[in-house]
């Protein structure tokens, strides 16, 4: 039986188009291979999307695989993860209205600079991951 600890929390930030591709094909990917080596199934996913700076669903890792063929818009993103739906967040919750609750954005007037990166994932902790959940239901 899994419990909360054998699986982890991630924030992947996607741009709107890749959105589309994300939630019409369960599929999301990363160019970083160190993240997709620590990513594993049943590890949950909330994506971010940028430009509308919401989190739009929630999803579980089913299985992961490497393929070079072109999907994403902007970028290959070869290390891919196929996802099960758990969630759509319908609500507008604008992400900026969450960041007094998180832990891990510590500079809360410059709250967008822990979203960037090269990553665009972020771990999240428990404490994080449930205070995202509790507000965007």
């Amino acid at each position: 039986m899994l419990t909360t600890k054998d699986f982890k929390y991630y924030l992947f930030i996607i741009d709107q188009i890749n959105w589309q591709i994300v939630k019409s094909g369960s599929i999301i990917g990363t160019n970083n291979e160190t993240i997709y080596n620590q990513i594993g199934e049943n590890d949950k996913i909330l994506v971010y999307v940028s430009g509308i700076s919401e989190i739009k669903a929630l999803y579980e890792v089913i299985s992961k695989y490497k393929e070079e063929v072109s999907l994403f818009h902007n970028k290959r993103y070869p290390f891919r993860f196929k996802l099960n739906l758990i969630e759509f967040f319908e609500k507008e919750t604008h992400f900026k209205d969450l960041v007094h609750k998180l832990k891990f954005i510590e500079n809360k007037e410059k709250w967008y600079t822990h979203l960037g990166g090269i990553k665009g994932i972020t771990e999240l902790s428990l404490r994080d991951y449930t205070a995202l959940i509790r507000s965007l239901k």
